[in-house]
């Protein structure tokens, strides 16, 4: 399975004001709230998971781009997120720089392994600097912009 294959255009946020991590990270857990996929509680616990991940590490890999990732109970399969803030928020990156595409991955417990192997392929994707300026400048619906995903993973 290839990212697209994880990603609604519901969960996809291409307009996203939020300045900070943590406020990002609620407005795309708000997503699946929305989707029917979390309940409030749950969303807030995935906001909890989230947080605790980044006290590890922040996962601002630079040029702009995070990929926050954690697992929770009540998902059954992994769910990607994508938000795209113009503006760009504070993820304290590595390279000092604010963030303004985020994949955020939600990963299965019951899969334990599944959300690393996909953080890796997002990995080389975000490498498509082509298409990464596609995401931040040109797509303005989350259709097109899952399409074109889907079309570079081939």
């Amino acid at each position: 399975m290839g990212i697209a294959d994880h990603i609604n255009p519901e969960n996809i946020v291409l307009d996203i004001k939020a300045k900070s991590r943590d406020e990002v990270f609620r407005l795309l857990a708000s997503s699946l709230t929305s989707s029917g996929r979390l309940s409030e509680t749950e969303a807030e616990k995935l906001v909890t998971k989230l947080q605790e991940r980044e006290k590890l590490s922040t996962t601002g890999i630079g040029e702009g781009i995070a990929i926050p990732h954690a697992s929770i109970d009540s998902i059954k399969e992994t769910v990607i997120l994508l938000g795209v803030a113009p503006e760009g928020a504070d993820f304290n990156s590595i390279d000092g720089k604010p963030v303004d595409v985020i994949f955020m991955i939600i990963g299965s417990q019951a899969i334990p392994r599944q959300h690393i192997q996909i953080l890796a392929k997002i990995v080389r994707l975000c490498r498509n600097k082509e298409l990464m300026n596609k995401i931040r400048t040109e797509f303005t619906s989350p259709q097109e912009t899952l399409d074109a995903i889907r079309m570079m993973e081939g």
